[in-house]
């Protein structure tokens, strides 16, 4: 775990994506075990994934990648905000 990523990413989803701080450790939670299945922390070697991470890991990798101001535009707004809704209807809240 890259502590410094980790903050990174929740400081991109609370600030400009507009999640609070509940939402955004529920994503992170999500976001941790798909790394994890991928063989990845959230840290920068899964923000440079992409599909290698599969369907969900990509969006994963697009918001890491986003939020560390990295410039492939991989996946669309729209794509990624569908699957954090996806995750935050599906998985219990986490204040992380």
């Amino acid at each position: 775990m890259n502590s410094i990523v980790e903050g990174k990413v929740r400081l991109y989803l609370q600030q400009v994506l507009g999640y609070d701080q509940v939402q955004a450790g529920t994503i992170l939670h999500c976001m941790r075990n798909l790394g994890r299945c991928a063989g990845f922390d959230v840290d920068a070697r899964l923000g440079q994934a992409g599909m290698a991470a599969g369907p969900e890991g990509r969006i994963a990798s697009a918001i890491i990648d986003r939020a560390l101001i990295g410039g492939k535009p991989e996946s669309t707004d729209y794509q990624i905000r569908t699957q954090i809704e996806t995750w935050l209807r599906t998985t219990a809240p986490t204040a992380e």
